[in-house]
Formats: structure tokens, sequence, C-alpha cells
């Protein structure tokens, strides 16, 4: 589907006036495109917050100013009636310049989406299958089904900026020089090494944040005086539909099991029974996207037995240890093994 009808639909289905057959053709264009994912998502929040009435000028200000004037009545006369045209009805005139107005933010929006997603970033998305990435700094993504993200390129280096949509679980590379910001909803997280889930379906009432370890910081961006420091074991849930109070902020003391079910859904567990290191390293490469060489002979003729579920990789390595007195080191997706 070309971008303009994209947005044409897009603008109708804001107004609910969508047809049910262009209904069908919209979700499968957001389903079949990244991008329109991610534009559809953003530009829905953005119109709940009221951006729009900040951002857009005042041509938007000015159009919704004449619709309300006329639905009161106070232009009238100022029209001309002149031939046999008919008026239109006040309700479909209302209509058709809500479903322009709306044109014309998703426009304007997707031009400045488009613009930048193009030229400052990279987008990762998990459709029907889960999806597991290495960052360029090193940190570890995990994305849930359904789910997204996009962040700037060479990342790390002066940089690490996130933007979540759907679910996804972060093992975040230590730098305090670069902390990581990921923007998901009306909050920022501010992270510089740690592990945790951030669940934030557009369709849930709240999102939930699940620190595994480490600590990360939550403020409100429309009031970022309302910020808090997560620790360990701890669980935030943030109320989209009251994200003006800072009792929105809610945070749960959790024991760790009970925390980590909020991490199961990325559970791909790998179980081995007496398997050769050598055989089972080809598994974790996969699972981890690592290269892993191996330094001993003996120790490729070593076997272990085990499950991993969501362990790191530099949790497996040291699960390993405890059977087999091994040394590792991890230089970036270089893992290598020796005696």
């Amino acid at each position: 589907m070309e971008k303009d009808k994209f947005i044409e639909l897009l603008s109708k289905r804001f107004t609910k006036e969508i047809a049910a057959g262009e209904s069908k053709l919209l979700e499968q264009a957001i389903e079949d495109h990244e991008s329109y994912r991610l534009l559809a998502t953003r530009l829905e929040a953005y119109l709940d917050k009221g951006n729009n009435k900040e951002n857009n000028t005042d041509k938007l200000a000015k159009t919704w100013q004449k619709i309300a004037q006329f639905e009161q009545g106070e232009l009238a006369g100022r029209f001309d009636y002149r031939g046999t045209k008919q008026a239109l009805p006040p309700t479909t005139l209302f209509k058709v310049a809500a479903v322009l107005v709306l044109a014309f933010t998703a426009g304007l929006f997707a031009y400045q989406f488009f613009s930048k997603n193009d030229g400052d970033r990279q987008t990762l998305a998990a459709t029907q299958q889960k999806v597991f990435k290495v960052l360029e700094d090193g940190t570890s993504v995990w994305l849930n089904k359904k789910s997204s993200i996009s962040y700037n390129k060479v990342f790390g280096k002066n940089r690490r900026e996130v933007y979540l949509n759907g679910e996804a679980y972060f093992d975040v590379a230590k730098n305090a020089a670069v902390p990581l910001i990921i923007h998901v909803g009306a909050i920022d997280i501010e992270v510089k090494g740690t592990a945790f889930n951030v669940n934030a379906y557009p369709e849930n009432d709240s999102i939930e944040v699940a620190l595994v370890r480490g600590s990360i910081s939550v403020t409100d961006r429309k009031n970022t005086q309302n910020r808090v420091v997560l620790r360990p074991n701890d669980k935030l849930f943030f109320a989209v539909k009251s994200a003006q109070s800072k009792a929105a902020f809610e945070i749960v003391r959790l024991s760790q099991a009970v925390l980590l079910r909020d991490a199961n859904w990325m559970a791909d567990t790998l179980t081995f029974s007496k398997e050769k290191l050598s055989e089972l390293a080809l598994k974790l490469e996969k699972r981890y996207e690592v290269r892993i060489e191996i330094r001993s002979e003996i120790l490729k003729e070593k076997r272990f037995s085990g499950t991993f579920t969501n362990e790191t990789i530099h949790q497996a390595l040291e699960a390993l240890k405890l059977s087999y007195p091994l040394t590792y080191t991890v230089d970036q997706r270089l893992v290598t093994i020796k005696d």
C-alpha cells in the first residue's frame, strides 16, 4: 500500500469513518509493514496525549476553531450558496473537516517519522516469531511477538536511544559514560547496565517494568519531576490513563521467582544431556548470536547436562564452569573458552 493511501485510511480510522473493507486493508498494511505499524502506534499515542495542540501550529488550531464556530452557528451567512449546489449538513461538514485535519496531522507526523527513521534510526521487529538481537554496544534484546524497537545508528559510541512498541527484555551492556534511554509510551527509562523487562503493548491499561538486576530510573515525560528509581525485584506499573498524576507510578516489591515470570515469554528453553561441549557450543552460538572458540581439544570432548531458560551468555558460561573448571572471555560477540 502506498504511503498516502495508508495515511488516508489511518485518518479515517481515528474519526471512525472507515468502512469494513478499508479497515481490513489498513490492518493488513500495518501487519505487513513495520514502518506503518510504528507510525500508527506513535500517532495514536500522540493524538491521545494531545501533543498536537502544541506542535501543529496555527493551521490545526484555526481549522478546529472554524469547525466549532460552525457547529455553534457563528459562521452563518459567511458561505456562498449560490447556484444549485446543495450545502453539506453540519454533521457531515464536521466529519469531513475532522478527517482533513487528521490527514494533515498524520501526513506531517509521517513526514517527520519517516525522514527521521530513514536518516537516523534502524528498526527491529517481531511479527509472529520472537526475535533476539545483540546490538552494536553488546546489549542483548529479546522482542516478544508483535513488538518492535527503533534505535539510533552507530549505537553506543555517543548515544544509546531506543523507542519501544510492545514487549522487550533488555540485558544492557554497561557504559556509565553513555546511558541507554528507552522511550516507551509516556515514560523514559534510563539505564547504565542492567537487565529488565518492559511490557507496553498499546492495548494495555498500563506500562509494566520488571527489574531483574542493577538499577534504572523511570521518568514521566509530561512531568519530569515525577521520577522513580527501581531496585532489583521491583516491578513498576505506570497507568496510561492517569499519566498526568504522580500517583500513576506504582512500585511493587516481588520475590525474584515471581518477578522472573514476566520474562517467561522469552524463554526458548535449551535442554541438553551428556552433550559434548563442541556440539553444545553450536546451539549456544545460535541462541546468543555469538561466535564461540574452544581452544582445547580436551574441552571439546567434555560432556555437559542442564537446562537454560532466561540465562544470559555470562550466566550460561558460569553454569558450565560449575560442572568443569573451564575459563572463558567474552569480547563483544566473540566467546573464547579454554582450560
